[in-house]
Parts: structure tokens; C-alpha cells; sequence
């Protein structure tokens, strides 16, 4: 009977290292569409406040989640308003990609004008593979948007 009852503790001390190795495994060997894949996306465009160059805008490359949104990238327009944003984040299913410019054009208001405009899928890249540009092109921040929010950064 003691034999039996070492032969199980052996058995199951056994089992449990085993347990304790394969989870070591998986965690440390992240492996792809399991616990997400690297996902990237990558931004250009051109500001104008009217006929000016609107430089030093904020331009945001941001992941909308269901919990707190992922910021991919985060740079200010050059002084011809050109910007270029790239940014990758890795998730389990596909990713949100959404531009958020925030500028004062033809505003006297407190706070920023809050541009928030989704990028379509096709522009998203994985498993290491350069996506194509999302070019916003030329765009004058003038134009009022309907869901447009205001930004107390």
C-alpha cells in the first residue's frame, strides 16, 4: 500500500512539473494569433488653418479599445503642417486605428478642436509586413466636423 500511495505522490509531483513547464513555454514563447499578433499602421498628411501651414498640431495614431485605448504614435506637424505618424501594438483580434488631430483653427475657445477619424482596415499590417501609407492628404482644419469634440489637454 505504500508503494502504491509513493508511486502516485511521484506520479503526480511528476504531472505537476510537467504543468509548470508548459506554461513557462507559452508564456515565454508568445506564440502568434494566441496571445495577440504585432499589428501597425502608418499615417501621413498635410494640415492647413485656411491658406496657412497649421504647424505644431497634435496628431495622434490611436488603437480604440473596448478598456483604455492604445496610443501607437504621437508627433506634431512640422512647420509646413506635414505630419507622419507608425505605430504598432499587438492585440488577439484586429485593431481600431484612428487619427486624433487636436488644433485651434479659427477657434477662440478654451481647449482644442478634437478631430477623431478612422483609418480603413486595409491600411493595417501584420506579422512584420510594412502596411501601405494611409495618406490623409491635404486637409484644411477649418471645416467644422458634426461629432467634433473639444480636448482640456
Amino acid at each position: 500500500m505504500q508503494r502504491i500511495a509513493a508511486q502516485t505522490a511521484l506520479q503526480w509531483s511528476a504531472m505537476k512539473l510537467s504543468l509548470l513547464v508548459c506554461c513557462i513555454v507559452l508564456i515565454s514563447c508568445r506564440v502568434d494569433g494566441l496571445f495577440g499578433r504585432m499589428q501597425r499602421v502608418i499615417a501621413t498628411g498635410e494640415l492647413f488653418c485656411g491658406t496657412k501651414s497649421a504647424a505644431g498640431v497634435k496628431v495622434k495614431l490611436i488603437d480604440i479599445d473596448t478598456g483604455p485605448d492604445d496610443v501607437m504614435d504621437e508627433k506634431y506637424t512640422d512647420s509646413n503642417g506635414k505630419f507622419h505618424v507608425d505605430g504598432q501594438t499587438e492585440e488577439i483580434t484586429s485593431i481600431d486605428p484612428v487619427l486624433k488631430i487636436y488644433h485651434d483653427c479659427n477657434d477662440g475657445k478654451p481647449g482644442k478642436r478634437r478631430w477623431k477619424l478612422d483609418i480603413p482596415k486595409k491600411y493595417i499590417g501584420t506579422s512584420g509586413k510594412t502596411p501601405p501609407t494611409f495618406d490623409l492628404g491635404r486637409v484644411n482644419l477649418e471645416a467644422i466636423l458634426h461629432d467634433e469634440e473639444r480636448d482640456f489637454i
